[in-house]
């Protein structure tokens, strides 16, 4: 959900930044550096600090901003939409408090401290380093995620090097919010949908301050107009109390227009418009939908199956440079890849990227910024049930997100700290899926961690799949932009594992050749990568409801420069691995299983069809059509498709030759299902040889 305000003012732009890593400074003493401008270090926020010229800084910076300001109004009050990690704030001497944690929005009533002319804002913002060995990174405390330990940030799992580059500072914006007598803080909207009488319920809460003296009564306008344009005009009496208050409206929508996901039809939003005589006017969007997990683990949305197509995604490693032409361009991307659901992995995006997901008909599964093992205190598990609330709340309104997960790969956490964020997690919503965790048995990495890609064959770690993949490089020209040719080739490999590179999975696993140049190596990771997808995606998506439900892909694109599973490497530019992701997640899918590739001219072609259709949609009249070289081989006509379905061809009943005056060379094969139109083309190398 969006908000959008014009009485606001953004404090961005210029602010002082005074490192203090060894925390010689307090308050007076900034404040007082600052009344006398000796802190001549600026930077522009928002910004997490490893970019504004911090290199590697873990600990204390404090943020200082002189500011002018709008006094006519009533009620002030300071929002920040994202700190990393810790903060104390105080506004012209005075003290409005602390808070913890990245990604939650908060806010300071400052309306008897804010002034018209040079208003002082400081902000103490810490960033820790924890310990090696006793703290990171088995028992952690920082509530970050992927931001603090993981795979594919900067240094990966070294001790030395891990928790390199922090993302610390104030890396979303500040703004102060000016009302005559309400501000609403925040608005939980959920909807019932009566299927039978194809009615939904909407119940609006909205969460308020007011600096009202008694409780007063006021009249709220609302205007809800649908995607189509169909517009709803209430005027709802209520009572406004002061303070901070709740105010809960229900409203019935007839004839609902659903939100779906971009292959099941249209992704549609509401904007709803409120007004009264003590609150000014907001207007903000949600989606109708609803979605649950049978008891085989089979997904619904809107009472309709769907097979999940997905992958994990962390979008950038400093939130603060991902704005909103980029989110839109990774998010089409997402979108041309067939993809229907992104798991947010082990972190909390922005809310713009939400917002994207909500226009473009894309599920989210969004995971908690737990990765791996924590603390084991009670301290620790209070922090992360708060947390875990906060996050809930934040995003509740955005109808894409539909799993909450508490913990990525928590081992025997799964048993301790978990259920306690399950059950916090259900007190605030339970109207969407929640998960546990996403733990090691749904993750089956055959191919790269361990056995080889023939593996999936038998369907491992089915139901839901949540990671599975492995790496391939980046192109040539990407690879230069960020390891110095003399590292480049031949390879520095202390360099290419800082930036992620895993050389025993590379070669002792994956068994890949280096080749004889860095464009060999480049085309044979690619490669590698592409058919371990393929082989996986074609055998689970055969096994479709029977065994299968969800895959998620690991992963789709570089959070900062590396060479990681990702199928789009961090300058945007697509692996092999993308095209092969978009093919094999086609909705609907001719699944090839080719049981021979060496042919001699005028065989018979040996191979097995699976037809995979996830539309909600029966498909008549269908051909299957073969063809090499542009010319066509043979045409297999098909009754109809069933909607939602897996239909099964054998090699024995399908009746194509190749031409008796094929040249020996490799070819490739293309196969076209059409019905009125083009639903779905896939193509394989076969060669053919001469008899000796």
């Amino acid at each position: 959900m969006k908000i959008f305000r014009q009485d606001n003012i953004l404090l961005s732009g210029q602010w002082k930044m005074l490192p203090d890593k060894d925390n010689i400074y307090n308050y007076n003493e900034v404040s007082g550096l600052e009344r006398i401008n000796k802190i001549n270090k600026n930077t522009k926020v928002p910004v997490n600090w490893e970019l504004a010229g911090l290199h590697n800084y873990n600990g204390t910076v404090w943020f200082i901003k002189k500011f002018d300001a709008e006094t006519s109004k009533k009620l002030v009050v300071l929002l920040f939409k994202g700190i990393d990690y810790f903060s104390d704030v105080w506004l012209n001497d005075n003290y409005l408090g602390s808070h913890e944690g990245y990604f939650q929005h908060f806010s300071y009533d400052v309306s008897g401290i804010i002034k018209k002319k040079d208003n002082l804002l400081v902000v103490k913002v810490i960033s820790p380093f924890e310990e090696p060995g006793s703290v990171w990174p088995l028992k952690k405390n920082l509530i970050k995620g992927i931001f603090n330990h993981h795979d594919c940030r900067p240094g990966g799992w070294s001790p030395q090097h891990g928790q390199d580059k922090n993302t610390g500072g104030i890396w979303n914006d500040v703004i102060l919010n000016y009302r005559n007598n309400v501000f609403i803080e925040s608005i939980k909207i959920s909807s019932e949908i009566n299927y039978a009488k194809n009615i939904a319920a909407v119940k609006t809460d909205l969460f308020y301050l007011s600096n009202l003296d008694t409780p007063k009564k006021d009249i709220i306008k609302i205007e809800i107009i649908s995607s189509s344009g169909n517009k709803i005009k209430l005027d709802i009496p209520v009572q406004l109390q002061p303070g901070n208050n709740k105010l809960s409206l229900v409203i019935e929508i007839a004839d609902p227009e659903l939100w779906w996901t971009w292959d099941l039809g249209e992704p549609s939003l509401y904007k709803m418009s409120l007004s009264g005589k003590l609150i000014e006017k907001y207007t903000f969007s949600f989606g109708i939908r609803d979605v649950k997990l049978d008891d085989k683990k089979v997904f619904y949305l809107n009472n309709k199956r769907l097979f999940l197509r997905g992958t994990n995604i962390i979008p950038e490693q400093f939130l603060s440079t991902l704005g909103n032409k980029r989110i839109a361009q990774q998010v089409k991307m997402i979108k041309e890849a067939n993809i229907n659901i992104i798991r947010m992995h082990a972190h909390i995006n922005r809310s713009e990227y939400y917002d994207e997901c909500d226009k473009s008909g894309i599920l989210v599964w969004q995971d908690f910024p737990l990765q791996w093992t924590y603390n084991n205190s009670i301290e620790f598990q209070e922090n992360a049930v708060k947390q875990i609330k906060d996050m809930v709340r934040q995003y509740f309104n955005h109808p894409s997100i539909a799993f909450w997960c508490c913990h990525n790969e928590p081992g025997e956490q799964i048993k301790s700290l978990d259920p306690l964020l399950y059950s916090a997690v259900l007190s605030e919503d339970d109207t969407r899926i929640i998960r546990l965790a996403s733990n090691y048995e749904e993750h089956p990495y055959d191919g790269w961690y361990w056995g080889s890609m023939e593996h999936f064959v038998s369907l491992p770690m089915g139901p839901m799949v949540t990671e599975f993949g492995a790496q391939g490089l980046p192109e040539v020209k990407s690879l230069k932009k960020f390891i110095p040719f003399k590292k480049l080739w031949k390879p520095d490999w202390d360099f290419w594992k800082y930036h992620n590179f895993q050389y025993d999975q590379t070669f002792l696993i994956a068994q890949i050749e280096k080749g004889k140049t860095i464009g060999d190596f480049v085309y044979n990771s690619q490669a590698y990568q592409s058919d371990l997808l393929k082989t996986a995606i074609d055998f689970y998506r055969r096994g479709k409801y029977d065994k299968v439900t969800a895959l998620f892909q690991f992963m789709f694109i570089d959070c900062w420069p590396s060479i990681t599973w990702s199928v789009v490497d961090y300058f945007g530019s697509p692996k092999k691995a993308y095209y092969t992701l978009q093919k094999a997640f086609q909705p609907v899918y001719v699944s090839v299983k080719v049981r021979q590739k060496k042919y001699l001219p005028g065989s018979k072609l040996n191979l097995d069809l699976w037809i995979i259709n996830d539309l909600h949609k029966e498909f008549k009249n269908c051909t299957i059509n073969f063809s090499l070289k542009g010319k066509e081989l043979n045409e297999i006509k098909i009754d109809k498709i069933d909607k939602d379905s897996v239909r099964y061809i054998s090699w024995e009943n399908l009746q194509v030759y190749l031409p008796v005056n094929l040249k020996p060379a490799k070819y490739e094969l293309n196969i076209k299902l059409n019905s009125l139109n083009l639903l779905s083309v896939n193509s394989y190398e076969i060669d053919i040889v001469e008899m000796k």
